[in-house]
């Protein structure tokens, strides 16, 4: 049986709404969604406190950058079923907190303060070690992310890689930008 246009918008509409309902009845104030919304606001704050406003087009920069990759690649680590989030910030389809706030102002911060390669090697590494083996594991422990066909230890070299891919990315273009001046 061939399935049409419209039985896929009405599935997508159950769906929907399917999802929202489940938002409102078993996510909404539980104590996983309180620890969502406070340690984005808390991110949010520090990272407002100590952002190098001399810098921020660069930073920002990078934090699009970083954005843009999390986003892909956790929605397609959503579709291919390798993951999964039971409970989320707000009832939408992308997971706003942690890959549009958290883990970007975070690489932000760690892009502002370590300047050299060494150094920022060093604390990208320790950063892919925290976030792969001690912030995944307590998203699963706080019912908020579940592993399907994923194990924690696959995510640590990308977190490396996105770190410094977007660095070299930005280095390059502040070359570029100084060559044309």
């Amino acid at each position: 049986m061939q399935t049409t246009r419209q039985e896929f918008v009405e599935l997508t509409q159950q769906f929907r709404d399917t999802q929202i309902k489940y938002w409102l009845s078993e996510t909404l104030f539980t104590f996983s969604w309180w620890v969502l919304l406070v340690t984005t606001i808390g991110i949010f704050i520090v990272w407002l406190i100590i952002l190098d406003k001399t810098r921020i087009f660069e930073i920002i920069t990078y934090g699009f950058m970083v954005t843009i990759i999390a986003l892909v690649s956790d929605g397609l680590g959503i579709v291919l079923m390798l993951w999964e989030y039971n409970h989320t910030l707000t009832p939408l389809s992308i997971v706003v907190e942690i890959h549009t706030l958290q883990m970007p102002l975070i690489y932000m911060i760690i892009y502002q303060y370590f300047n050299k390669w060494k150094t920022f090697l060093t604390a990208v590494t320790i950063n892919a070690f925290v976030f792969a083996f001690i912030l995944e594991p307590l998203l699963v422990w706080f019912q908020i992310y579940e592993l399907q066909h994923w194990k924690h230890i696959y995510s640590f070299f990308p977190y490396i890689i996105i770190a410094v891919v977007f660095k070299y990315a930005i280095n390059k273009f502040k070359q570029l930008d100084k060559n044309y001046q």
